[in-house]
């Protein structure tokens, strides 16, 4: 969430075109859209393409507006501007699917297989949540999935995003360009690197059998659901979602499924792996885990505490979908109501949270773990 310490005014609803210049990574950066939120120390501004630039004031060197009707790039616009920003002579290729635009340097086969569990998740995804009450809407802006063929392009295009990447991490999600960015972890691209023709359809059966493909298949979909959930409005960008819940949705949906084709199934199963990490943290006796991550994100962000609340927020989601689905879809309904302005406090969180679900913890927390054991 941008941390402005004023806010000006917000122009986001508002239909003015406005047309900003500054500075990015040393170079000089034009782009058209709207300003959504301005502060003292600088501004949020929402590109036609759906990116998120938040702009300090000493790297702003022009803005202008006029009173052209904000809208997105046209189809014709997104294609010829993702080939400028990726192009083919710097060995980026593009490929496009219904709800996608795959960008990658990997062979057209192992592009291809990405795609088809891009375009089953969504599927799966906007099925699951339909039946639960959740209509989700057509994303505004493209979906856009960069597929890199080896770790080390991964993490020097990461580098060039100012993320910091953990050991073994294959794919993440960018809040602020809306592009979920994924590599092969397999060795498979990069062992055929010199072969036009690589990845066969064999070639991907066979990285699917290999042991860390459940690993490669779950980060590449945990991530994917944060983009289609923010594109088709499960969550609004920079709006004070809370961590628990976008985090427990994708870990959630994220479980492979060695028995399917393309590695995943759309029907979500119990995350084992989840379950044991849940099972070891519980047994430290931990001080009201619910609570915990609930009503702060530190939890998340803390390397010594994030795998136990990653665990505690799966199982939290998966219990309140199994046992609790129509106050769990109050709940989800609620959260989509908060907008970028939306005030935030620990305090506001536990409110919006019992609301729904009722302010007793130990109660909860108790039949949480007990239908889980029954896993």
């Amino acid at each position: 969430m941008f941390s402005f310490s004023y806010f000006f005014w917000v122009i986001g609803l508002l239909f003015a075109m406005d047309y900003i210049e500054f500075s990015e990574h040393g170079k000089i950066r034009k782009e058209e859209g709207r300003v959504v939120l301005e502060a003292r120390d600088g501004l949020a501004f929402e590109a036609r393409d759906g990116q998120y630039f938040v702009i300090p004031p000493d790297l702003l060197i022009a803005r202008t507006s006029d009173e052209k009707v904000f809208k997105p790039y046209a189809h014709g616009e997104i294609t010829e501007r993702l080939k400028g920003e990726f192009p083919e002579s710097q060995g980026f290729y593009l490929r496009e699917t219904e709800h996608f635009f795959v960008i990658y340097t990997t062979s057209l086969g192992f592009a291809q297989w990405y795609s088809q569990l891009l375009e089953k998740l969504y599927a799966g995804y906007s099925s699951f949540w339909k039946e639960q009450g959740i209509t989700l809407l057509p994303s505004e802006y493209p979906m856009v999935a960069v597929v890199l063929s080896n770790p080390s392009q991964f993490l020097r295009y990461a580098q060039l995003e100012g993320f910091q990447l953990i050991r073994g991490q294959c794919a993440y999600y960018n809040k602020s360009s809306n592009r979920v960015v994924m590599c092969d972890l397999s060795g498979l691209e990069t062992y055929r690197e010199g072969d036009k023709d690589r990845a066969s359809s064999r070639d991907i059966q066979m990285f699917l059998n290999q042991p860390n493909a459940a690993n490669n298949i779950s980060a590449v979909i945990h991530e994917a659901v944060h983009l289609v959930g923010f594109s088709c409005g499960m969550h609004t960008r920079f709006a004070p979602n809370p961590l628990w819940l976008c985090e427990g949705l994708a870990v959630f949906h994220e479980v492979p499924d060695s028995g399917k084709r393309a590695g995943w199934s759309r029907t979500p199963k119990p995350n084992f792996r989840r379950l044991n990490t849940l099972k070891s943290y519980l047994q430290q006796n931990p001080m009201e885990p619910l609570q915990t991550i609930i009503r702060s994100d530190a939890p998340f962000n803390n390397a010594a505490t994030a795998a136990n609340s990653y665990a505690t927020a799966w199982g939290l989601t998966y219990y309140l979908i199994k046992r609790r689905p129509k106050e769990f879809t109050v709940y989800l309904k609620k959260m989509q109501e908060k907008n970028i302005l939306s005030e935030d406090s620990p305090e506001i969180r536990a409110r919006d949270f019992e609301e729904c679900f009722g302010d007793n913890w130990n109660k909860l927390l108790k039949d949480c773990i007990d239908y889980l054991k029954k896993l």
